[in-house]
């Protein structure tokens, strides 16, 4: 039941920081086994199994991300993002050039740190509220919306330096 309920989201969150289906996938998998073998240090008092499932997975995304680093380099990453395109999208062409800009700003969001990443993701694909943000990753709220500004400012820079070049 737990995993019918929230395979999509550790998936979409495993996805969006390795950029690679299979590997999200099995990153996936190995989320679930770590939370099934860690379901004791769970206290249902203290807390909801959402925000606790999704810290798990962030904090796993970003120590496979650190064991990892150094063999992306030549990274190939998936032609479509975990959203679903807009409704605006009509024509294979127009399905194309999304798809290709979808890849293009996965791959830039790649070089921001997984901290920052994980922020981008948490709002900007996923939806996530600033309040549902600060809570899952127990921080404050004035934190929170600080370094979603950071993040998008350090994304904002990265994409025009290749506008520039």
């Amino acid at each position: 039941m737990i995993v019918d309920n929230y395979s999509k989201k550790v998936y979409n969150i495993a996805l969006n920081f390795v950029g690679n289906r299979d590997e999200a996938a099995d990153i996936t998998q190995d989320i679930f086994l770590k939370l099934y073998n860690n379901i004791e240090k769970f206290n249902h008092e203290e807390g909801n199994l959402t925000s606790w499932l999704l810290t798990l997975s962030r904090n796993y995304c970003i120590d496979y991300w650190r064991k990892n680093k150094y063999h992306r380099k030549n990274l190939e990453l998936d032609d479509t993002l975990a959203v679903e395109a807009p409704a605006s999208i009509k024509t294979p062409e127009d399905k194309a050039v999304n798809e290709n800009e979808s890849a293009y700003l996965r791959k830039k969001l790649m070089l921001l740190p997984p901290d920052l990443r994980t922020l981008i993701i948490m709002r900007d694909i996923e939806d996530y509220t600033y309040e549902e943000i600060s809570e899952h990753l127990d921080i404050p709220l004035g934190t929170t919306k600080s370094r979603i500004n950071r993040a998008r400012t350090r994304l904002a820079r990265i994409l025009l330096e290749e506008k520039g070049r």
